[in-house]
């Protein structure tokens, strides 16, 4: 499916991973670091995100302002995301621009000077940004249920930072984790379009084949099932609906052999629209205009999420509605039929996302050293088995292991003990 992906590592780590598409009429050029907000002490929370919001406020050849037209003069885009465990910067250009867009991109990457004033001046930003996910009751409960899932651990440490570390953060502080994690051996470079994977190869090793990894270079903390989790919290704010946010800690992405029944499970539980939960909590019953479900995961961990938005009134049936979904598929197994679909949606959700963004999901694989091989998960999800599905449903989604986020109107008085009796399926 990918026949003209190529990897080349270069001798100081990095990867280099292209696909050539000879008739493209685009390139997509990205640097991605195995670096995120789990690789942060307490105290240098919020540091992966503030330098990527760093890179683009200037280097000693370009101001914030030249690096955007660089790309966005020639009808390209240009971006960024932090994530718990890595962080992308990418660009998108006409073909005949893509090193262009790679030297702007090297050049932010390797060469942003901190400016104390723009540094200063983001911090504002970032805390808008705070704000601004604060007054979004939906974002507000993922918040929560991620400090649940992975409580005291730095995968449940909110991936902005806290209000305090953003405005307080020093200079010092941001240069010296950016130089002790963003390590050759972490990074990889990827191309999409028409290019060269050769003439790719060489204009990464002019670019960034010098540089070594630091010494100082250490390891994220690891994930353990002994790791505590809360399942409860309870958060009132002025709004009018309830929102709330299911989890339960799941295989990660190490766990290969385990994800394609994980995959099957949040599909036919909420992934779509002929989804179990869609067709029963909003179809059948109206308790909701929002349910879904999905998978959050990292190199050694997981998590299965539900989410939900309704009355305050109706918010204890829809919770109850949901968990019975939950202890239905725990204890029946998935129809032929529906497994059969399940499977024929999640083989053809892949193939195009092959067909559309195949980069970022090879580049992302190679990131965490896993083979990017298309077809391996294509006969993942043809061999997984009713059985399959059901045995990881009775180890993962049990109410020991259920972490309940709840964002509800100040009206609603039901207490932490109320809600606790809901969570009992």
């Amino acid at each position: 499916m990918l026949d003209t992906l190529q990897i080349t590592e270069l001798s100081n780590g990095i990867k280099v991973v292209s696909l050539e598409k000879p008739h493209a009429e685009s390139v997509q050029v990205a640097i991605h670091a195995r670096v995120g907000s789990r690789n942060e002490t307490e105290a240098q929370n919020g540091a992966s995100h503030f330098i990527e919001h760093m890179l683009f406020k200037g280097t000693a050849k370009r101001s914030a302002k030249a690096i955007s037209q660089a790309i966005e003069g020639q009808g390209g885009s240009i971006n960024a995301f932090t994530d718990k465990d890595n962080t992308c910067y990418y660009a998108k250009l006409p073909y005949d621009r893509a090193l262009a867009a790679l030297e702007v991109l090297g050049d932010l990457y390797y060469n942003s000077t901190f400016d104390e004033k723009e540094l200063n001046r983001e911090r504002q930003v970032i805390a808008e940004e705070i704000f601004m996910y604060d007054d979004q009751p939906d974002s507000v409960a993922m918040d929560r249920l991620g400090s649940q899932l992975w409580s005291g651990h730095p995968l449940g440490r909110p991936i902005l930072g806290t209000l305090e570390n953003v405005l307080n953060i020093p200079r010092e502080t941001l240069l010296d984790y950016r130089a002790s994690q963003y390590a050759p051996s972490r990074t990889v470079f990827s191309f999409a379009g028409r290019i060269s994977h050769e003439k790719c190869v060489r204009a990464v090793e002019k670019l960034a084949g010098h540089h070594s990894n630091p010494t100082t270079l250490r390891d994220p903390e690891p994930f353990s099932r002994a790791c505590p989790q809360d399942p409860l919290t309870l958060t009132r704010r002025a709004i009018q609906q309830t929102q709330l946010a299911f989890g339960w800690r799941a295989p990660g992405l190490l766990e290969a052999s385990r994800l394609p029944a994980l995959s099957f499970l949040s599909c036919a539980l909420g992934e779509t629209m002929m989804s179990r939960l869609f067709q029963n909590i909003r179809e059948r019953k109206g308790l909701c205009y929002s349910v879904t479900s999905g998978t959050t995961l990292c190199q050694d961990c997981g998590a299965l999420l539900i989410t939900a938005g309704c009355d305050a009134a109706k918010a204890a049936n829809c919770t109850k509605s949901i968990l019975a979904e939950i202890r239905k598929i725990i204890e029946k197994p998935l129809p032929t039929a529906e497994l059969r679909r399940t499977r024929d949606y999640l083989c053809g959700r892949f193939r195009l996302r092959m067909d559309g963004a195949p980069i970022g999901w090879a580049a992302g694989r190679v990131l965490f050293g896993l083979p990017p091989d298309p077809e391996a998960i294509l006969e993942g999800f043809r061999n997984v088995t009713a059985a399959d599905i059901q045995t990881l449903a009775a180890e993962i989604l049990t109410p020991e292991r259920l972490s309940l986020a709840v964002v509800t109107p100040e009206k609603d008085r039901r207490t932490p003990t109320t809600w606790s009796k809901l969570m009992d399926y």
